[in-house]
């Protein structure tokens, strides 16, 4: 269907930015990224010393392979970016409004977690249980003491990943997970200055810095050089790109070709991935291909019961992402030291209780926390209320 004018700015005449399913499958991501670190406590050596080696192998690359939710997360933030970029500029408001409002919701939570991060390790420390957050079964957390200032202030900033490139020592990202903030701190910025410098032709220049980008990444993979780019925005651009075509092909594209042009671009990079052997292309530009397929029956997944559960820890997952690395850590260690040290302990004991115990957390982190910064103080709807479906965390 032709696309048709509202406020100015074109939109597809039956699309509806809002994908409520994103929140179902952002708990899942989270998910996914908790048990991946609790599944730390599965080494490799695990593997083929005994007679259920198959099994234990399949166990253990499983539980790696959880990772990729994190991909899944740049894709959705892709989308949910693009909508709030659109929702700024056609409401006329100031690109610094899009900025503030990013800096409110990312960053007091962000570093209230920090804090977090670091009064758990300073409290064990301190009470010589330094061996519950260094512990060859789960994610080791360093002392404040580790990181020096240049380190520090890439940290507090969600500069880390790329400060090395202009100055100072080797990253060091400190609470393991901010990484992937850092990445899409560079996305919002970029966002922010096309709503600054060029908002009548948005999708042209995200057209252009995507290829511009991928350009970039390809022949930094070609030379072997990704080294290069590490911590910088065109290393995992494409990524984040695919939620904006997913938004773009699902709201804005005026024609069947273009919708069509946004279908074989995906699946491009998707083959381009399994070629370059890149399990994170293939994971973004897979889920991006779904997420379409599934557009029409969005509205049906609403009132499904069975969802709910993930729905919920959606709209809640940017705590858990942000905090659930310490619990996971000790639970593991403490579990550990308590006696369950065997495989199939820390498979079926260890692993699912410290992640139901972090999510536990999270949730408290996020009524407490987060929930206070959903909104910039002026525009904070009613008290207690959730972030809408599919609103980006960050």
């Amino acid at each position: 269907m032709d696309r048709q004018p509202s406020a100015g700015w074109p939109v597809r005449a039956e699309g509806n930015p809002r994908y409520q399913m994103l929140d179902v499958w952002r708990g899942l991501a989270c998910l996914m990224v908790v048990v991946h670190h609790a599944g730390y406590a599965l080494l490799w050596s695990d593997v083929g010393t005994y007679d259920d080696a198959g099994l234990r192998w399949w166990i253990v690359y499983a539980v790696n392979r959880l990772s990729l939710g994190v991909p899944m997360f740049f894709v959705i933030s892709g989308y949910c970016i693009l909508a709030s970029v659109e929702a700024t500029r056609k409401k006329d408001a100031s690109p610094w409004t899009f900025l503030g409002r990013r800096f409110w919701r990312i960053y007091p939570p962000y570093w209230t977690a920090l804090l977090f991060f670091i009064a758990v390790v300073v409290s064990l420390d301190a009470a010589g249980l330094s061996s519950l957050h260094k512990g060859r079964y789960a994610v080791q957390l360093d002392s404040p003491s580790a990181l020096d200032w240049p380190r520090w202030l890439g940290n507090i900033t969600l500069t880390e990943t790329w400060r090395p490139h202009v100055w100072g020592p080797d990253r060091d990202i400190y609470t393991g997970i901010a990484w992937s903030l850092c990445y899409e701190e560079q996305f919002y910025f970029l966002c922010f200055l096309l709503l600054c410098l060029a908002p009548k032709r948005l999708y042209a220049w995200l057209l252009g810095i995507s290829a511009v980008a991928l350009a970039i990444r390809a022949g930094a993979w070609e030379l072997g050089q990704l080294g290069l780019i590490r911590g910088v925005f065109p290393l995992l651009w494409h990524q984040f790109a695919v939620g904006l075509a997913v938004y773009y092909r699902l709201n804005v594209a005026p024609t069947v070709l273009a919708r069509r042009a946004v279908d074989i671009g995906l699946a491009a990079l998707l083959v381009g991935g399994l070629v370059m052997l890149e399990r994170e292309t293939v994971t973004a530009s897979a889920f991006g291909l779904l997420l379409i397929a599934l557009r029409r029956w969005d509205y049906k997944t609403e009132t499904l019961a069975w969802l709910q559960p993930l729905r919920a820890c959606g709209r809640r997952c940017y705590s858990i992402y942000l905090a659930h690395l310490p619990i996971v850590v000790v639970g593991n260690l403490l579990l550990y030291e308590l006696g369950v040290t065997g495989f199939w302990g820390r498979t079926l004991v260890m692993i699912p209780l410290v992640s139901t115990l972090s999510v536990v957390v999270c949730w408290a982190f996020f009524a407490l926390v987060e929930s206070h910064f959903l909104n910039p103080p002026a525009l904070r709807p009613r008290r207690g209320a959730l972030p809408l479906a599919g609103e980006a965390i960050g």
